[in-house]
């Protein structure tokens, strides 16, 4: 995966979000109740059981159908990963464990966007700051209960 473009360097944090930094999911909404959906994501066997970040009207009423949304929550503690790919743990229920490469960093909201087969954003840990990680790094965490899709 490669840094986003306004990057003016490979490891030069941004400041704030970045427009030209794409942290749209593309999923297929399977189901959604007023205390969770569940999104697969194409092409892999992951089922994501998040909290819908919008009113249930936002959602596609057929099962299937496909949404484009931001995933977000909160990791516990990031930690950078030296070895290892991208990925979700559970395959299919609430994020626990996520490994991923760091697209942004947005400093304003202390938050980083990573790619674990889809894009997320993070908030950091309480006493953890954003900018110790920059753009390309591998990081990995547990996730807070609680991660969030919100239809665009």
């Amino acid at each position: 995966m490669n840094p986003p473009a306004s990057s003016n360097a490979r490891n030069a944090p941004s400041t704030g979000a970045d427009s030209a930094v794409n942290d749209v999911a593309r999923v297929r909404v399977e189901s959604a109740a007023d205390t969770q959906v569940i999104l697969s994501v194409p092409n892999t066997n992951y089922r994501l059981h998040l909290a819908p970040g919008a009113p249930l009207s936002a959602f596609p009423s057929e099962p299937g159908r496909r949404a484009k949304g931001v995933i977000s929550g909160k990791a516990l503690r990031m930690h950078r990963a030296v070895a290892g790919g991208s990925f979700i743990e559970p395959i299919e229920g609430h994020p626990r464990i996520v490994q991923g490469s760091v697209l942004a960093v947005d400093l304003d909201r202390n938050r980083v966007l990573i790619h674990a087969a889809v894009p997320m954003w993070l908030a950091a840990a309480d006493g953890q700051l954003a900018s110790d990680f920059q753009t390309g790094d591998m990081v990995n965490f547990y996730a807070e209960s609680g991660m969030r899709f919100t239809p665009r």
